[in-house]
């Protein structure tokens, strides 16, 4: 029987977000590698509701979180040891890591099975699955014979030899490395989990392994004999659970964190008709800053206005009011919370971003580079998807830019996806794209509100702001100097 997921009711959609639009929003600083991996891969719209059920449960069951974060650390060490399982050298480490390899999957089995039938289909689907292990007489014994012998297995491995003043291990004990305590006490400061774990044990030579079964023969011969009776046991697919469950628990401390810095959260509902609409929305990544003021802002497009322009002050909140757009879209279609008051967001069918890559561009320069990441936006967008496009064109000359930037926009207004392109180009009224603005307070001095409301054309720079607020603008000189620019009535 399979392993049944905790991300999937059944399959995924098939689409997968690419890696880098979670690094341009900075997500990358809350989710671990494995967990941006599962956040990737989308699931189906029919799936979003379930997986926030069960967030929900696990939000408000202390005792069932604890053993889903036990459940994570046994599916490290099962990942660990399939590892140190492809890297034997000899026949003996073989059977001596494999009983370890079977004992884990025991305790994992263990756990799992140990949970209440409750916190939605997945969660009772998994519970399930390990229930009806321990009721097969067969795989009950297996797994009783393998814990009995990974006690002989620890005795072994505090078997020391003395060289050069060390103590050698065959696989270290498990007591806290300096390794482990660094990670724990860069947990305590929330600095993201590094998911990845490097076999710190140092590998004995063959010949000392084969040395080790001669001083031991009677517990190598059971290692021995319980691989060849159940070498075909191991399923590799309980692997998938160490980042599954990672998601699970790096959601929920992204929650916690989220309610301790005093901000609101909220589960978005599917929006019944195609729309986005988040009220009160902030970006996380402002957290990553101590003493920042953080700005709500509200969003809202429509199958009738599904793109907008947004333009503005420099410095005054637009790649952060992109972001936030960005993460409240790839959180709700990952199931967790959005970081807003209110949210009813459409379960788009992919998520793109096309941020300035500095130097990063290909032989033929910045622009063509552009292009080319503009087409491959085109032509995988579907007519489904959140398209965000922050500065695209800003490397070329004002006329190139201008004419690309409309000619994009012909082709994305009206193709059923959402798109919110910030920019400074000047004349792209002609695009019949509605505007967004930065709000500038010019009652006092200019100041950047960090506000993003809708405009009926586009708004100057922050430079223009000044220029006018001073009466140095090109309307503001022609009335002062008429003779020098033409009449003016």
């Amino acid at each position: 029987m399979s392993y049944p997921s905790l991300l999937f009711s059944d399959k995924a959609s098939g689409t997968r977000i690419e890696e880098h639009v979670f690094e341009d929003v900075k997500l990358t600083a809350f989710f671990s590698e494995e967990s941006i991996g599962a956040m990737r891969v989308l699931c189906r719209p029919e799936d979003i509701p379930v997986r926030q059920d069960l967030l929900r449960y696990l939000d408000g069951n202390g005792e069932v979180r604890g053993i889903l974060k036990d459940l994570e650390a046994v599916s490290a060490d099962l990942v660990r040891l399939h590892a140190a399982m492809q890297a034997v050298k000899c026949e003996n480490e073989r059977h001596y890591v494999f009983v370890g390899l079977m004992a884990a999957v025991a305790d994992f089995a263990g756990l799992a099975a140990s949970l209440p039938e409750q916190g939605g289909p997945l969660l009772l689907r998994f519970g399930s699955r390990f229930r009806g292990d321990f009721a097969d007489p067969v795989w009950s014994d297996m797994a009783a014979e393998a814990q009995k012998l990974r006690k002989e297995a620890d005795r072994i491995r505090r078997e020391t030899f003395r060289m050069a003043g060390d103590n050698l291990w065959m696989r270290p004990d498990f007591r806290e490395s300096y390794v482990e305590r660094l990670q724990r006490c860069a947990a305590e400061l929330g600095l993201p989990p590094e998911r990845r774990q490097r076999d710190v044990s140092i590998r004995l030579d063959a010949r000392m392994v084969n040395a080790l079964a001669r001083l031991h023969p009677e517990a190598f011969l059971a290692f021995r004999d319980f691989y060849a009776r159940n070498s075909g046991s191991f399923d590799e697919g309980i692997l998938s659970y160490r980042f599954e469950l990672g998601f699970y628990l790096e959601a929920l401390a992204l929650m916690d964190r989220i309610r301790n810095a005093g901000l609101p959260l909220c589960w978005p509902a599917p929006a019944k008709e195609k729309r986005i609409r988040v009220r009160e929305l902030y970006d996380i990544s402002l957290l990553l800053k101590s003493g920042v003021r953080i700005v709500p802002n509200d969003a809202e497009f429509t199958s009738a206005e599904p793109f907008f322009f947004l333009t503005g002050a420099n410095g005054g909140g637009k790649t952060t009011y992109l972001r936030s757009l960005a993460n409240a879209a790839l959180l709700f279609l990952s199931g967790c919370p959005v970081c807003a008051a209110s949210a009813e967001i459409w379960p788009v069918g992919n998520v793109f971003t096309h941020f300035p890559q500095d130097e990063r561009f290909e032989a033929d320069g910045r622009y063509a580079d552009e292009q080319r990441r503009v087409g491959e936006i085109l032509a995988a967008h579907g007519g489904n998807s959140l398209i965000l496009l922050n500065e695209t064109y800003a490397t070329t000359n004002e006329e190139l830019a201008v004419s690309s930037t409309l000619a994009l926009a012909e082709k994305l207004k009206d193709s059923g996806s959402f798109v919110l392109y910030i920019t400074h180009q000047h004349g792209l009224e002609a695009a019949g794209v509605p505007f967004l603005s930065v709000i500038v307070d010019e009652d006092d001095q200019n100041r950047r509100t960090y506000r993003i409301e809708r405009r009926r054309e586009a708004e100057g720079s922050y430079a223009s702001d000044i220029l006018r607020r001073y009466g140095l603008d090109a309307e503001s000189l022609l009335s002062r100097f008429p003779g020098n620019g033409g009449e003016r009535a």
